[in-house]
């Protein structure tokens, strides 16, 4: 019998004794988890944040936000809801966003790292109810708008004025989710990055605001994301360090196509090129050099040096994705070009080598013409080396 008591007793201090260790395993665990923003930040590398930003389907839409907490650059990535992908778990072709499910973003997470090659840190889900509370909270956002906007889509009222204006919660919401037939794709993607952009800055403004006591749990309930308490608390006070006037702009450039009656987005040379850009605009982030933005304000023309329909547009959809401005596609004065060459029109002749690298060209020359074209920086000529990614030896 006391025998039993004695195995009852050392049963009993096992079992507390155990638990003692899940405990405490589990609150260390917490403790770090509840801060992994912090965790991230003293590893010196990018930290990315994807935005889920979502109303009804005609505005839902992801945006990734790539921060460098050495430098304090970022880019943000817009990634449109019709992205076509193959979704495993549908066996079929579909939109990305069909994998979004509210407060749930794992699935869409781990298909946005695949499409982008970028490992996610943290998801934030920002559905049409919590953007207007969250930009109220603000006090609104600032934006500048060029050009009125009044129109009537599907029995909706869209009506913003021009100029510098601060946007409430609900003139936000019509900001970012109104469709002009007549509008740019690139000037829809921007109306939509820009919203990212002033929302963070404002963040970073206001952040004593944000973390006292008495504000902290609202922006909580509207700011739904994987961060802990501790870890928004420090990305809150982290992005007031953020560098918003010099964050650098990306999009998915690829070619429409009908599936199953839905119209979708299917990336250039199999996303291949999308990884490219953004590894590159990665690269760019983390570099303390000013260079960057004076490079990506060069005027490319692209020339057209073979017989191949269609293959300087092509490979101005490659400059493109990389942020640089076309300013004229067209045929060369032959086409009997066997090698691709970049000309420096304006003395600019370290940018044009970095252009050629992007194409793997190695051809580089420097022609600078006083009474040339002043809106050309760089020319590049075809030539039937370019297989319409790279030049091929």
């Amino acid at each position: 019998m006391s025998l039993k008591k004695k195995l009852d007793k050392s049963i009993l201090v096992l079992i507390f004794i155990v638990i003692v260790v899940i405990v405490t395993t589990t609150f260390a665990y917490l403790q770090l988890r509840t801060d992994l923003f912090t965790e991230a930040l003293k590893s010196g590398e990018p930290i990315s944040i994807l935005f889920a930003l979502s109303g009804d389907q005609s505005y839902r839409f992801f945006e990734l936000f790539i921060y460098h907490p050495d430098t304090h650059k970022a880019a943000i990535v817009f990634i449109p809801a019709n992205l076509g992908l193959i979704i495993e778990s549908l066996k079929r072709i579909d939109r990305i966003d069909t994998l979004y499910r509210p407060n749930n973003l794992t699935d869409l997470k781990r298909k946005t790292e695949e499409v982008t090659g970028v490992e996610i840190s943290f998801v934030v889900d920002l559905q049409e109810e919590n953007i207007i509370a969250l930009v109220d909270l603000l006090g609104g956002l600032e934006l500048f708008i060029p050009n009125p906007v009044d129109l009537n889509t599907q029995g909706i009222r869209t009506l913003l004025p021009s100029g510098s204006v601060v946007l409430s919660g609900d003139k936000i919401k019509s900001y970012i989710s109104y469709r002009d037939s007549l509008e740019a794709d690139i000037d829809w993607v921007g109306r939509k990055q820009k919203f990212l952009q002033v929302l963070l800055k404002k963040i970073g403004e206001k952040h004593p605001f944000l973390l006292h006591k008495d504000t902290f749990p609202y922006l909580q309930n509207f700011f739904k994301t994987s961060m802990g308490s501790k870890a928004l608390a420090s990305f809150i006070m982290q992005i007031e360090n953020l560098d918003t006037e010099r964050i650098i702009f990306q999009r998915v450039l690829g070619s429409t196509r009908v599936v199953d009656q839905q119209e979708l987005l299917f990336p250039h040379f199999d996303g291949q090129l999308l990884k490219e850009t953004i590894k590159q605009t990665m690269e760019t982030i983390a570099s303390s050099e000013m260079l960057a933005e004076e490079e990506l304000s060069l005027s490319l023309e692209v020339l057209n040096g073979t017989s191949v329909t269609g293959l300087a547009r092509r490979a101005a959809n490659v400059f493109q994705s990389f942020g640089y401005d076309i300013v004229s596609v067209a045929n060369a004065d032959n086409d009997q070009y066997m090698k691709t060459v970049i000309l420096d029109r304006k003395g600019k002749l370290e940018a044009a080598q970095r252009i050629a690298e992007l194409i793997r060209c190695n051809r580089i020359f420097s022609r600078v013409e006083n009474d040339g074209d002043f809106l050309v920086d760089i020319t590049i000529i075809l030539g039937k080396d370019f297989d319409g990614r790279y030049c091929k030896e």
